[in-house]
């Protein structure tokens, strides 16, 4: 279990992050929904130590939560210039005793001999993809994966998340679209403002969209009534 107690971040005096408690049961997938500037990537990067929280402890299985427990899935994924893909895959750990990666790369499609320059963007997500599954972690954390994907490609992030789950890992997921997102999702979870709002079992995702724009169906209604 993901366990997050107390736990602030923020800028200045604006808070971004200020969450009293949270669990994430492990073994399961859980969506991160919430609009722009909720604080979605905030709270990933906290969760896989690339930020330092002004307090608060989140913790993996009940020690402190470490960034070797996670392998992490950024929005934008940084490439070197003038690497293949072999070249970008090398750079990373191969901890994954049960990763084959021609095997996978006949599903994934990748031309890994030429350089990620020349790679598209649903291409450049796939790859970074591989990197991360190719490493044996207890916790995976996909920012928004199916931004800027075609059909295909939205298709094998899904499948690599469900077979994260059937091999027993904790899977944290945010969207901004919710279709893809409630395929595979045990728990859905609303960020609002920092803040986790309410909590989603499957039987509960008709509600989702509803709730999540709330807000800013009143506030459009006000404008609308005001007349601009």
């Amino acid at each position: 279990m993901i366990r997050i107690r107390d736990l602030q971040f923020g800028y200045g005096g604006r808070l971004v992050i200020d969450c009293a408690r949270m669990d994430f049961e492990a073994q399961q997938v859980h969506g991160i929904v919430g609009l722009n500037g909720a604080g979605k990537s905030t709270l990933f990067q906290l969760l896989t130590r690339y930020l330092k929280p002004r307090q608060g402890a989140i913790e993996w299985e009940g020690r402190n939560m470490q960034r070797k427990d996670t392998g992490y899935l950024e929005t934008h994924n940084y490439f070197y210039t003038n690497l293949t893909g072999n070249e970008y895959l090398d750079i990373f750990p191969r901890s994954n005793k049960d990763f084959q990666l021609e095997r996978l790369n006949e599903l994934f499609q990748l031309p890994l001999n030429e350089v990620t320059e020349a790679y598209s963007t649903g291409m450049k997500k796939k790859l970074a993809l591989l990197a991360i599954l190719q490493q044996d972690r207890p916790v995976y954390i996909f920012d928004e994966p199916f931004n800027g994907l075609d059909l295909e490609s939205g298709r094998v992030v899904e499948l690599m998340i469900a077979h994260l789950k059937a091999k027993g890992k904790t899977v944290l997921v945010s969207a901004h679209t919710l279709g893809p997102l409630l395929q595979g999702c045990d728990q859905v979870h609303l960020l609002r403002n920092g803040v986790f709002a309410v909590s989603y079992g499957r039987n509960e995702f008709d509600r989702i969209e509803r709730e999540l724009f709330d807000d800013f169906n009143r506030k459009a209604g006000d404008l609308v009534r005001s007349g601009f």
